[in-house]
């Protein structure tokens, strides 16, 4: 569990938008992510990139990947978010999309 998104059961990670917003079928108040399949990765890749620097590499968030995560993983449900979303509801967001990837390298 987390300050920005809760995690169920099943994995499904719920961001509360701070800023509801009027869906085809009333209104969002809450994102729910799936959780990302075989597919998902081979299609979107790894949504950290290793940035070269002077004396090694650095983890970088691909903030492009992580966007397609959401719009993917959400549903139709993300489709209004960058006109509407809040810059609280997109770092909710993206910490939800990473943590399937820490939960994932935790437990290999």
């Amino acid at each position: 569990m987390s300050d920005h998104f809760t995690i169920e059961s099943d994995g499904v990670r719920v961001v509360k938008l701070e800023k509801p917003f009027e869906g085809h079928h009333g209104m969002i108040s809450e994102i729910r992510l799936r959780p990302p399949t075989y597919k998902d990765f081979m299609e979107l890749g790894d949504p950290t990139v290793l940035v070269v620097v002077a004396n090694g590499m650095v983890p970088q968030d691909d903030l492009v990947t992580i966007g397609k995560y959401i719009s993917r993983l959400g549903g139709g449900d993300t489709a209004r978010l960058d006109t509407v979303g809040t810059l609280r509801d997109a770092e909710a967001l993206t910490k939800a999309v990473k943590s399937f990837f820490t939960q994932a390298s935790a437990s290999n």
